[in-house]
């Protein structure tokens, strides 16, 4: 009769041949160190580049370069198109926390006069598309307006942000222009990202 292995043992015989990846583990601890390193500095209530620099030097000089990668993924990921005016103050912010980890002070002032516009530029251009929008369903609202009074026999005064015609073709349109938008700033990041590697 054949000897009965425990589950243990089966076990045991199929985990044999993998071993642990050290290194690989290692890799994964410093870019999650990076990580919790940029997100602490981005939380905080007032975040200082100085405790974001101190945090990274901890580290030898091929752990730092795995830290600072994540610390810059963490920060590039946090600059997305503004929904409103007054971005500026999360900007500055991440712009300082580039500073530390591309450390060249002519490329961060390019990048951050070319963000702060570029921001500017979107919201300008999302206010003119809303109103183009606007103007241009102006005709199918009055027509809705005098189909509402024949109906009630009074006088409707529709504004288009009440009407979800309106809102859905304004939705899909700015969408659009978000998506174009995004490409570019998307591009804008990939520059960046070559600032580091080179």
């Amino acid at each position: 009769m054949g000897e009965i292995k425990s589950s243990w043992e089966i076990a045991l015989e199929r985990t044999a041949n993998i071993k642990s990846d050290k290194s690989s583990v290692h890799v994964n601890e410093l870019k999650k160190s990076g990580q919790r390193i940029a997100s602490e500095y981005i939380d905080a209530v007032s975040p200082n580049k100085d405790e974001l620099a101190k945090a990274v030097k901890k580290y030898s000089r091929e752990e730092k370069h795995l830290v600072e990668k994540a610390v810059l993924e963490i920060l590039l990921s946090h600059i997305t198109l503004p929904k409103e005016e007054g971005f500026e103050d999360s900007l500055r912010i991440l712009i300082e926390g580039l500073q530390v980890i591309l450390g060249d002070k002519r490329i961060i002032k390019d990048v951050s006069t070319q963000l702060s516009q570029f921001f500017t530029q979107f919201l300008e251009h999302r206010e003119q598309f809303t109103e183009q929008i606007k103007q241009q369903y102006t005709p199918q609202l009055q027509q809705k307006q005098e189909a509402l009074k024949k109906q009630y026999g009074y006088e409707v005064d529709l504004k288009p942000e009440q009407d979800p015609e309106f809102l859905s073709l304004l939705r899909k349109n700015i969408q659009k222009l978000e998506a174009q938008y995004q490409e570019a700033l998307n591009q804008m990041k990939d520059q960046i990202r070559n600032y580091y590697g080179s």
